[in-house]
Parts: structure tokens; C-alpha cells; sequence
């Protein structure tokens, strides 16, 4: 979600530059600089933001350029008439007996600036922030297809995984159950062959994984699904990461054997990677 983009309108006689920078962010957030005396302008570079934009930190720098004649500043009449009116009573209190002077009310800021149009600068600023939003959108669009490629390099690790995870779970069990057997044996314990079986099932029971490694193989399923689906996909494929992580961790705490244990972890592993590229991703 990194990128850059700048846009340059001209138009009512002004002209809009703008520069959008945008940096990853789990969620939109937007802030806009040089319109602060022009809060309209700002809410709706904003909402323009925000229609082509689903995750980010997004910040929108804006500067003004008058062109053609410089308008002369008007005069505030009925300002004017008020400073000279206090003034004079000032005079008054303080006994000077000094009248108003013209200078006086100059400083006082009886010239104003003509204040602009709002839509006659919203046009040049809209289509400035437009290009720039294109701009920056291509420049994320790179940045994705490269994550997109890093992101189906790690997915293609966690089918296999999963697989041999199935397959040592079974050997496991199987081993296991047979270890134990034998050591009853090798100690010649006459043990009721029903208690016997039960307790082989409350073991078996306690370190089946079955459940896990199913759900793992639907997240993996599921990401890949996603990574073929066009729009924004990021904070889904965040969860659905952080999720295969937390599975792969209860498969590793029932593991016995280290087999098992081992593929674990690397699909802990795997999935923290996919997280942390899927912060990258609108």
C-alpha cells in the first residue's frame, strides 16, 4: 500500500498542485494539509479519497497559485465604521484626544481579500487530486502484483505441509498405540483388555489433531480463493493468516513425536509470513 502521486490542475483562475503519499495502515486513514482555511474543500478531497481508496494511511498535501492580474483587496465599509467608532471612544477614556487615522484602520485590517468561489476552486483541486489518485493507484498496483507473487510463493508451502502434517499424525498414532503395547507386554502386566482399549482411546483422543489440520486445510483453501478474487482483500487475508498461525501452535502443543512438531512450526512460520505481506495488501 505504498506509493506516491502527484496531480496539477489549473482552473477559475487558480491553479491546484497536490502531492498524495500513501503508506500501509491496517485501515483508511486520511489526513489533508494546506486546505485547513478551506474546511468544505478538505471534507470533500477527502470523500474523493475515500471512493477510491479501502486501506492505507493516506496523506494529501496541497498548495494554491493565483494566476493572471492580482484582484486588489476590497474594503470592509462597515468594518471601517465600527474601528473608527471604537477608536474614538478609546480617545475618549484615555484622553488623548487623538482622532482615527487612516493608518490605524489599515492596520486593523479594514482590506480584506476577495474569498474565491468554493466550486470555482473545487474544479481545479478535483481534477488535481483525481490524477493524483491514479497516479498513486498505479504506483500501489506495482507494489501489489510483486507482494502477489511473495504471497503465492508462501501459499504454495502450506498445502504440502498440511499434507504431511496428516500423514505424521497417523503414523504417530499408530506408533505410539504400538510402543504401548509393547511395553505392556515387555512388563508382563495382565491388563483387562477393555479398560485397556478405553484408555488407548482417552490417549489417541488427547493428541488427535484431525480437527486442526482440517480447519487448516479450509483457511488454505480459502486463501487461495481470495488471492484469485479481484478488490480488497487484505484484512481477510490478515485474519485467515493469524488463524492457519493459531491452529499450526494447538497442532504443535499436541504433537509427541518431533516430526510433527517440526511441520508445525514451519507452517507457524509460513503463516506469519503470509500476515505480514497481507499488511501490504488494500
Amino acid at each position: 500500500m505504498t506509493g506516491y502521486g502527484r496531480g496539477v490542475a489549473e482552473g477559475g483562475g487558480f491553479t491546484a498542485q497536490v502531492e498524495l503519499r500513501s503508506v500501509n495502515h491496517r485501515f483508511l486513514e486520511i489526513r489533508v494539509r494546506g486546505l485547513g482555511s478551506l474546511p468544505q474543500l478538505s471534507r470533500r478531497s477527502e470523500q474523493e479519497l475515500r471512493g477510491r481508496f479501502a486501506r492505507g494511511a493516506l496523506e494529501l498535501s496541497v498548495r494554491w497559485q493565483k494566476e493572471g492580474e492580482v484582484q486588489p483587496k476590497q474594503l470592509n465599509f462597515s468594518a471601517a465604521r465600527r474601528y473608527t467608532q471604537n477608536l474614538r471612544a478609546l480617545s475618549a477614556v484615555l484622553g488623548t484626544g487623538e482622532p482615527p487615522q487612516l493608518d490605524h484602520l489599515i492596520r486593523l485590517g479594514v482590506f480584506e481579500e476577495e474569498q474565491p468561489d468554493l466550486e470555482s476552486l473545487w474544479a481545479p483541486l478535483s481534477a488535481a487530486v483525481g490524477e493524483a489518485c491514479a497516479e498513486l493507484a498505479e504506483s500501489r498496483a506495482v507494489e501489489g502484483r510483486r507482494t502477489a507473487e511473495a504471497l503465492q510463493r508462501e501459499l504454495s508451502s502450506l498445502g504440502p505441509l498440511v499434507d504431511r502434517a496428516r500423514e505424521l499424525a497417523v503414523e504417530e498414532r499408530e506408533g505410539a498405540e504400538a510402543r504401548l503395547r509393547e511395553r505392556l507386554h515387555r512388563v508382563d502386566v495382565d491388563a483387562d483388555p477393555g479398560r485397556l482399549e478405553m484408555e488407548l482411546a482417552v490417549w489417541a483422543e488427547r493428541g488427535d489433531v484431525q480437527e486442526e489440520l482440517d480447519r487448516l486445510g479450509a483457511h488454505v483453501e480459502r486463501l487461495q480463493e481470495m488471492m484469485a478474487r479481484a478488490g480488497p482483500v487484505g484484512r481477510e487475508l490478515e485474519f485467515l493468516a493469524q488463524e492457519v498461525g493459531r491452529e499450526a501452535g494447538t497442532v504443535g502443543a499436541k504433537a509427541r513425536g518431533k516430526d510433527l512438531s517440526r511441520v508445525a512450526l514451519e507452517l507457524r512460520v509460513a503463516a506469519e509470513r503470509i500476515r505480514e505481506q497481507a499488511r501490504n495488501v488494500e
